[in-house]
């Protein structure tokens, strides 16, 4: 855990006595914190000095002071962002197999019959460092995993599922608590699968000896009701990865006898699966009886198979040996970026390793805390206030022959190894960015935050460059260390020294909204800035980069691929970032900056090119389609095998999905349409019940908009509206609720992706045209009545689709049009449209056999001719259930050709 400053610090103090009210209470009113607040307030008055050392466990009177207005502003909005935070349970989309299996068993069985030990340990000791929601919701969520594993009791089982979260989200904290409830339902071999490097795999076995294991009494080990006779046997420890020798020293060899859980935590590495395998194979040379619970922490790194399924990669191997030694085995994937992991073909089988780790039985996608720091708020705010643009005269992707002035020569973001002899100077904006990062500590130590502070700066995938880098970033700051030290307690000191007053232009610029002056805050940093050091993180580094409990740390790390994925960088708040890849999920994971920033994210700053951010941008889009697509899934009752997925690429083609050799049973298609003189409907109409009547409420305010926005209309017995603003139509036609399983809207022949396109580029009025139509049944708003129109559908699922998947009937764009055209056909009326036409169907679903099955409203729209240049072409990723699914389509349309004009 981070350090929480001075025992004798009365802030601290206070803060501790009131955390732990606050986590005994089941539900926190508004009003709760500020209660507190002022018993606490009343406490400190009305106590006398003796009396309140023992209450704040303080050594002494003399750290006894009033708590200023200030202090306790701090105070109630730290409680504020720390305890009033709003979280929802996960999204779950369940395999065919597990329809057969009872995915109840934990929470409706189970979990009643036994202690829950390990559970209520966990859930009693992170109370202290989590709010009771956040908390229930962690329980929610492995619970709900839980059931989609199997009861270790029963006879043989092989589960495969997914957990999806957010970068730096709390997925460890997620996994902790499954790993607990596990324990309990009675999985005895828990091997869990962190990071491929030894400083992610350290910091993962620390945090389950503090939540799980208790070891040396700490963590869970300082709880009352800890049971030495109970600790977990850990065959691995903080220092130590898997040994044959440190196994074969614990004696752990008899499975069949073991009442005590047993954890590994080993390196994503050849070598630690192989030492596992061959112990494992040495004590048992058959199946093991005992459940296994695997989790592969960064699933979607070096777990994949990039290589052909009858010669697979080492360590995709490995893992299904693993699996494939027990007869009772459950493996859990988590990560943050699922692409790779969704690519997996999940029919491919090796006889002789098992099935690939195609997540078949399950994927549950985890929901942010509301005060998560994510790359929404980052990247999705139009006024940037995280990010501070690189310019081109501080980094270029390729040097070229641009002649700079001496001391002026900028970063180059593509380079090769021998980039290191190049370097000898430090871009303005990186000194600016220290500047920031130094003024950051001495804000929050005023803030009463005296925890630990770090700095990253990520330029470079080679050791050698990140040394040189170490070395300018140490001679600059050696230099402000001692302009600090020489002038930052005298007024004015920016009158003596030019780098302070280069970090008054820091503070002028980013900081304009700060509560100190930048005299005091330089006084407080003149305080610690002999504390701050400076780490590279790589294999080689000769000091390693370790956050004590008992002291505050203030660190500028500079690194690559050892800081890129899972490892957390404590109070993280400055970032100076120029590594670029054509991937998403690596350049996700290189995101070190997301996560938690309580009670000073406004200090928090992204330095990168302006081609980052829009990538950056990007990558959120299609992450968000990946989710919502998931909740699509879940809502029509599909399976991890109907994750029909169609990614969009980048537009410039630089950034793909995820790396090609992950994504080998997946093709790139380039799809363009031209729109014009052409007319989509949605034939197939969405079943759920939720969304027909988000549609219902949808028509209705589609309506309301026409009928208060003054446009002139016809009304017979259908209604027509002319020259009706497009935002109207934009509304409609993003909100309707589509058929979930078509994600390009290519089978149903609706296309949303491209008519949305093309109507935020219409810069013409449309008309709109609700039709009357011959059924018993009337969609009635305000002013407005029409029958609905009769239309015969067959269920499928998912979806209802229409005979000859056509809404409309007898050219029905002759209702807005001249009467010398109207004897034209359909097609043909399209060429003489002078606006596009949006058509609204109210409609009375009947089965074939004519009887009544719900209502429901559909939508089409006739494109006119424009003759103006379409912006129209996409690049999308299908993995290979959406491909057959295409070809399906393709199969059955040109089977079924339809004629609009019949």
């Amino acid at each position: 855990m981070p350090a929480t400053g001075d025992k004798n610090n009365m802030y601290d103090q206070v803060k501790e006595k009131i955390t732990d009210n606050l986590t005994k209470q089941s539900t926190l009113k508004e009003d709760t914190i500020e209660k507190l607040i002022e018993e606490w307030k009343g406490v400190i008055e009305n106590t006398p000095q003796n009396l309140l050392k023992i209450i704040l466990g303080l050594e002494d009177e003399q750290h006894i002071r009033s708590l200023s207005g200030e202090d306790w502003n701090y105070l109630k909005n730290e409680l504020e962002q720390s305890f009033i935070v709003k979280i929802e349970s996960g999204i779950l989309v369940t395999g065919e197999n597990q329809k057969a299996r009872d995915t109840t068993w934990w929470t409706s069985k189970k979990q009643l019959e036994i202690d829950n030990y390990y559970s209520s340990n966990y859930m009693n000791y992170m109370k202290r460092n989590l709010p009771t929601d956040v908390l229930n919701t962690i329980d929610e969520d492995t619970d709900a995993v839980m059931n989609n594993l199997a009861d270790p009791d029963l006879g043989d089982f092989s589960i495969y599922g997914m957990v999806v979260g957010h970068v730096q989200s709390g997925k460890t904290s997620n996994y902790a608590s499954l790993i607990c409830k596990a324990a309990d339902a009675g999985y005895r071999f828990i091997v869990v699968i962190a990071g491929a490097l030894n400083n992610l795999r350290d910091q993962t076995q620390k945090r389950l000896d503090e939540v799980f294991i208790g070891a040396n009494y700490q963590g869970v080990g300082q709880l009352p009701g800890f049971k030495r006779e109970k600790m977990p046997d850990s065959l691995t420890n903080a220092d130590n990865d898997f040994k044959l020798e440190t196994a074969k020293a614990r004696g752990t060899t008899n499975f069949e006898n073991m009442q005590l859980p047993i954890l590994v935590v080993i390196k994503k590495h050849t070598k630690s699966l192989s030492n596992l395998l061959e112990w494992l194979e040495k004590h048992y040379k058959n199946q093991i009886e005992k459940a296994m619970l695997v989790i592969d922490d960064e699933s979607d790194y070096a777990s994949i198979n990039t290589k052909e399924e009858e010669d697979p990669t080492v360590i995709n191997e490995k893992i299904r040996l693993l699996l494939r030694k027990f007869k009772k085995s459950a493996y859990v994937a988590y990560t943050a970026t699922p692409y790779a992991n969704i690519f997996i073909d999940h029919e491919a089988k090796n006889e002789e390793i098992g099935k690939d780790l195609f997540p078949e039985d399950f994927i549950y996608a985890l929901e942010a805390p509301s005060n998560y720091f994510g790359a929404e708020k980052i990247f999705g705010s139009e006024d940037k206030k995280f990010v501070v643009e690189i310019p081109d005269e501080d980094a270029v992707y390729e040097l070229d022959d641009t002649p700079y002035p001496p001391g002026k020569i900028p970063f180059i973001i593509k380079h090769k190894k021998d980039y290191a002899e190049e370097l000898n100077v430090l871009p303005d904006t990186l000194k600016d960015a220290i500047h920031l990062f130094l003024l950051n500590i001495a804000i929050r130590n005023l803030r009463n935050q005296r925890k630990h502070n770090s700095m990253l700066i990520h330029i470079s995938r080679f050791t050698n460059v990140h040394i040189k880098v170490k070395k300018l970033v140490k001679e600059y700051f050696e230099i402000v260390k001692d302009n600090i030290l020489a002038y930052g307690n005298l007024d004015n000191p920016d009158n003596y020294s030019v780098t302070i007053q280069l970090m008054r232009s820091t503070f002028d610029t980013r900081l304009e909204d700060i509560e100190f002056s930048f005299e005091t805050i330089l006084r407080e940093l003149a305080e610690v800035i002999e504390l701050v050091i400076i780490r590279d993180a790589h294999q080689k580094a000769k000091d390693r980069l370790v956050y004590r409990d008992d002291i505050q740390t203030n660190v500028i790390v500079i690194g690559g691929l050892s800081l890129s994925r899972g490892y957390t960088l404590e109070g993280l708040s400055v970032s100076y970032f120029l590594r670029t890849t054509v991937f998403y999920d690596t350049l996700m994971q290189m995101g070190r900056w997301f996560g938690y920033r309580i009670g000073y994210e406004d200090l928090c700053r992204i330095y990168l090119t302006d081609d980052l951010y829009r990538k950056f941008g990007f990558i959120i889009e299609a992450t968000n389609d990946l989710i919502n697509r998931l909740k699509d899934m879940k809502q029509d009752n599909l399976t991890p095998r109907d994750f029909g997925l169609a990614v969009k690429l980048h537009p410039d083609s630089l950034v793909q999905i995820t790396a090609r050799n992950k994504s080998k049973h997946t093709e790139d298609m380039y799809l363009q349409m031209n729109l014009d003189g052409s007319m989509k409907e949605t034939g197939w109409l969405n079943d759920g019940e939720k969304d027909i009547s988000k549609n219902e409420i949808l028509l209705r305010e589609t309506m309301n908009s026409l009928l208060t926005g003054g446009y002139e209309h016809v009304s017979k017995e259908s209604y027509v509206w002319k020259n009706v603003d497009k935002s109207i139509v934009e509304t409609f036609v993003k909100n309707y609720q589509l058929y979930k399983n078509d994600p390009l809207g290519l089978r149903s022949r609706m296309p949303i992706d491209f008519i949305r396109k093309y109507i935020q580029a219409s810069e013409s009025n449309w008309d709109v045209v609700l039709f009357n139509g011959k059924g018993t049944e009337s969609f009635v708003y305000d002013s407005i009545t029409v029958k609905r129109q009769k239309r015969k559908v067959k269920h499928k699922e998912g979806y209802f689709e229409v005979t000859n998947r056509q809404l409309s009937r007898a050219n029905p764009e002759r209702i807005v049009m001249p009467k010398e055209f109207s004897n034209l056909s359909s097609s043909e009326m399209r060429t003489k449209l002078d606006k596009p036409l949006l058509m609204l169907h109210a409609l009375e679903l009947r089965g074939q056999n004519d009887e009544f099955i719900t209502n429901a409203i559909g939508f089409g729209i006739s494109f006119p001719i424009s003759g103006r240049p379409q912006d129209n072409m996409f690049k999308v990723r299908i993995n290979n259930v959406y491909k057959r699914q295409l070809e399906e389509a393709l199969k059955v349309e040109n089977d079924e050709i339809g004629d609009y004009d019949e």
